[in-house]
């Protein structure tokens, strides 16, 4: 009941802050029913709330770090906008559980598989529980790459600028392969890594990180 609510307000802030300054491209790429799982990069707090609201579906899901349902208005804020906790740098089954069971049951589940926001902007090394979700659910797989959204709520800053330019662009949907390139099994981390690769290609070049060229994702290590 109160995520129709939250989910107006959002609408609401997006059209006083972001008035001419929000772009969205592909929304009508995310299919209109059946279990979606929505993976992307995250460099604000305004990704999830904003790119949740954006869907023209009720059923949106997100899963949040176990930190944001401590505090008791923390926890009824963000258990009403439909997020759950999960602990990371862990093998948190209960999450995992619930995330399966959303997407078996048909809905949208939104994750962020670098498992933090990125302080520096630039797309890092996934976790390798993103792919195993990934593929042990089977869902079909949308690609969401933003950017510009850091300028909205600077560090330091007080108030949201009007000023800021922030773009959203959904990709094709995906289903993972069972191969690599070279006839290999792909294993969960090379699934995150295929993931987190189709987003970035949507991002300009100075988002990349890992993935942009000159980038080496093998050598890399999960975001900290």
């Amino acid at each position: 009941m109160l995520y129709p609510i939250l989910r107006a307000v959002m609408h609401l802030l997006r059209r006083i802050f972001l008035f001419t300054g929000l772009h969205v491209d592909g929304l009508e790429k995310v299919p209109k029913s059946g279990p979606v799982l929505v993976v992307g990069n995250h460099i604000a707090s305004l990704d999830p709330p904003l790119t949740g609201a954006l869907i023209k579906r009720f059923d949106v899901y997100y899963m949040a770090k176990s930190e944001y349902f401590v505090k008791r208005w923390q926890r009824w804020l963000f258990k009403g906008y439909n997020a759950f906790p999960v602990v990371r740098h862990s093998a948190d089954r209960t999450s995992l559980k619930q995330a399966l069971s959303i997407l078996r049951d048909g809905h949208v589940l939104m994750m962020y598989p670098e498992g933090t926001r990125s302080v520096d902007l630039q797309v890092h090394r996934p976790y390798a529980g993103a792919g195993f979700l990934a593929r042990k659910s089977a869902a079909p797989i949308v690609p969401v790459a933003v950017w510009g959204s850091e300028g909205v709520l600077p560090k330091g800053a007080s108030w949201p600028r009007h000023d800021s330019e922030v773009h959203i662009r959904f990709g094709d949907p995906f289903l993972l392969p069972e191969r690599n390139a070279d006839g290999t099994r792909m294993d969960h981390q090379q699934s995150a890594d295929y993931m987190m690769a189709r987003v970035a290609a949507m991002l300009p070049e100075r988002y990349r990180g890992v993935f942009g060229p000159g980038g080496d994702v093998s050598a890399a290590s999960p975001a900290a």
